[in-house]
């Protein structure tokens, strides 16, 4: 009886993990549609600021809640680039109240995660409307091998440096143990070394359960050694290989510099096309070119693509409701890709006349080619007669709770981080 018991109880924890995942990452237009309708028509949005800095803007965000950690803590880590900063106060906002432009969180500059059809009617005045998520996606042409073609030339040529090392390996593995291995030596220390106390990922249980059961991971090896991992899911129906979660060994950073993470990329897609996969996704990115994700995998010919769940319903309201010399540094320095009618992605840089377009942030991947260059100058006139900077409301503080902000969920890219800030002076 006790062993019927546990069987009924290990049956039903993971049937709760996943519908947990399925909330979170159903391609299902069912469950997609219903998410988004309780969290951006039913739910009070969220909202969270921070205080600025010396020679950084206050970040204020209102929207869907998972937008503290997707898009409002990924604006903090690239204007404090792991300098110290105040905790941010964390509340709740009238949903309302924001999309009528009657009530933004404080800061000088201000994003707001709502669906496309609400972000369209926000005031267009300094404001850009971004996607809320991106994937990055290689498609595998059918002839073998003709997927190198459409990586950049220097890319390619690294690439295939390292694929004929015979000190470089790839190793598949199933196994449970690995997958211990994997997340306790590779993914959890890589985590902590990239994003500190902001680190999150999938816990150890759902991660084997609703990722590691579909899929494998994907170690390279260095003379024999596992130096770096990729936890990758097969999905069969959509001959897609989606890079779910990876680490390098101890998140020792030298492994960056040696490769570790990149020659994944390449020997991973080399495995996809041998085994007949049509597409290899990356994983998610944000709308912002200064992002290690999309800066590197749209070197291999990747297309940017809605995310593939309830993200894909959802866009970024993105507006300085400030003209001052930090807000311009931040915008030169992290251009964007707008969202044009009918989905279209176009990059939007920006400049004036001490601060020069960071055009060497290439926008260039398989589906985005147009780019504007906005002066800053005609950008940011008038902000007062911005009908929202008159109605801007300060949340109560009494209702801001700093211990309650999730931390960042830790996305590693294949790049080591920068050692200094991105501003442009």
């Amino acid at each position: 009886m006790n062993g019927l018991t546990d069987s009924l109880s290990t049956w039903g924890n993971r049937q709760l993990l996943r519908a947990g995942f399925a909330w979170d990452h159903s391609h299902d237009p069912r469950l997609t549609e219903l998410r988004t309708f309780l969290e951006t028509r039913l739910l009070p949005f969220t909202t969270v600021t921070s205080a600025p800095g010396a020679a950084a803007p206050g970040i204020g965000y209102a929207g869907v809640p998972h937008g503290l950690v997707k898009i409002h803590q990924l604006l903090e880590r690239q204007r404090d680039q792991g300098r110290p900063t105040r905790p941010p106060l964390r509340g709740t906002i009238d949903r309302d109240a924001v999309l009528t432009g009657r009530q933004l969180p404080p800061g000088d500059l201000v994003a707001v995660g709502c669906t496309a059809e609400q972000a369209a009617r926000l005031p267009r005045r300094a404001a850009l409307v971004l996607p809320y998520r991106l994937h990055l996606i290689v498609d595998l042409p059918a002839e073998p091998g003709a997927w190198r073609r459409n990586v950049s030339r220097r890319e390619r040529q690294w690439g295939e440096a390292r694929r004929h090392d015979p000190e470089v390996g790839l190793e598949i593995a199933t196994d449970d143990a690995s997958f211990d291995w994997f997340y306790d030596h590779m993914h959890l220390p890589t985590m902590r070394e990239r994003h500190g106390e902001r680190a999150r990922s999938e816990k150890r249980v759902r991660a084997r359960e609703c990722l590691y059961r579909q899929g494998m991971l994907a170690f390279v090896t260095f003379g024999g050694e596992r130096v770096s991992g990729t936890l990758c899911v097969w999905d069969k129906a959509t001959s897609t290989l989606t890079l779910r979660l990876v680490g390098v060994l101890e998140g020792d950073f030298s492994l960056y510099d040696r490769g570790a993470l990149r020659v994944a990329d390449h020997l991973l897609l080399d495995w996809a096309d041998q085994h007949r996969i049509s597409h290899v996704d990356f994983g998610g990115t944000e709308a912002w070119l200064s992002q290690g994700t999309f800066r590197w995998k749209r070197k291999f010919g990747a297309r940017a693509a809605a995310a593939p769940n309830h993200l894909a319903n959802l866009a970024v309201w993105w507006h300085a409701r400030n003209d001052t010399p930090a807000v311009r540094d931040f915008l030169v320095a992290n251009p964007a890709l707008e969202r044009l009618p009918g989905g279209k992605l176009r990059a939007v840089y920006f400049e004036d006349a001490h601060r020069p377009a960071r055009h060497d942030l290439s926008h260039s991947c398989a589906n985005v080619t147009e780019a504007r260059t906005v002066h800053l100058d005609a950008y940011l006139a008038d902000l007062s007669a911005d009908p929202m900077q008159s109605n801007t409301v300060t949340p109560d503080p009494a209702k801001l709770d700093p211990a309650k902000l999730d931390p960042a969920k830790g996305e590693p890219t294949d790049v080591r981080p920068p050692g200094g800030p991105t501003v442009v002076r």
